[in-house]
């Protein structure tokens, strides 16, 4: 190696430092895919762990009571994640009802209510828009309510707090996903397809995200959790109606 004399010292030559510039570029070009993929997947895994803990609050409300932790309850009118069944399996504190109920009527949504760590690490939305400290988990995660209406029309004894028992091939079946809204349907799954992850109003009501390189985090009836392509969830009607 040619080194040149600077006084009492050697150095490098030119030629040589942009020798060792150059393996360093060549390095990192190789290794920064490979530390992005492993970061999506630990965001990945950490939206799975979420969906987990929320399929679990659910059930631990029907497992206590008996009836399904409705999509709303009617008196007052609530979102899941506002209802006092679901924050207290997630360890969160009940809201007041000025916290938690929807004034019909204004041009508002629900205030959000939940710590940054119950947010899908991809939610980009929803991390840019925290408000007195708490995260819009209605931007992040939402519940499907396709066959809620059918079911209760078709049996008018029933109402939604019997889905429990009502839904067939609960493995089969999407319970909850990740989404821009607090409840998702097949109707409207595609939308996110046109916004990505920009939540608009009207025009992404009921969106399912796929957020995940272009998959979405599920979890089934069953509480099973797994990733699903554009493709398979919105082609496949099957997947989001609990009566067929």
């Amino acid at each position: 190696m040619v080194r040149v004399r600077c006084g009492s010292r050697w150095g490098f030559t030119l030629v040589e430092l942009l020798v060792v510039i150059s393996i360093i570029a060549v390095l990192m070009g190789i290794l920064m895919p490979a530390l992005q993929k492993v970061r999506r997947q630990g965001r990945r895994a950490l939206c799975g762990f979420n969906l987990r803990n929320m399929y679990m609050a659910h059930k631990s409300y029907q497992t206590e009571t008996g009836t399904y932790l409705a999509n709303f309850s009617r008196n007052p009118y609530t979102p899941w994640y506002n209802h006092d069944g679901f924050r207290t399996g997630m360890g969160l504190g009940r809201l007041t009802t000025e916290q938690k109920t929807r004034r019909l009527g204004e041009l508002q949504e629900w205030a959000p209510n939940v710590p940054k760590k119950m947010i899908c690490p991809s939610a980009k939305w929803a991390l840019d828009h925290p408000e007195d400290g708490f995260y819009a988990i209605d931007r992040s995660y939402g519940v499907n309510i396709d066959g809620d209406y059918e079911a209760a029309y078709k049996n008018p004894s029933s109402n939604y707090s019997d889905k429990e028992s009502w839904v067939r091939h609960h493995a089969q079946k999407l319970f909850l996903a990740d989404a821009l809204d607090w409840w998702i349907s097949y109707y409207f799954c595609r939308a996110y397809l046109e916004y990505g992850e920009q939540w608009v109003g009207k025009d992404t009501y009921g969106a399912t995200a796929f957020r995940h390189d272009d998959a979405v985090n599920v979890v089934y009836w069953d509480g099973h959790t797994g990733g699903l392509k554009q493709e398979e969830v919105t082609t496949n009607q099957r997947l989001w109606d609990p009566l067929r």
